[in-house]
């Protein structure tokens, strides 16, 4: 059963189509993005691709570590 907080910010306006598969798309919330319910389009997140970015290897890491003095505050 949703809550009293869960009904009054439900979305109930009309959604685009999925540019991917022309489903309706779902919003969920007032807040919340839209996203496909059959192709899952929406629901991938921009983060994921910036983490990408921000990793290094496993033995670039202990090269930085080692550095440092092998400090391990550092790790």
């Amino acid at each position: 059963m949703p809550s009293e907080w869960e009904e009054e910010n439900a979305y109930r306006g009309e959604t685009p189509p999925c540019p991917r598969c022309g489903t309706p798309l779902t919003k969920r919330y007032v807040f919340s993005g839209m996203y496909c319910e059959n192709c899952r389009y929406g629901l991938e997140s921009d983060d994921d691709e910036e983490d990408e970015s921000e990793q290094i290897s496993v033995w670039d890491a202990a090269e930085i570590w080692a550095s440092n003095g092998k400090d391990e505050d550092y790790t």
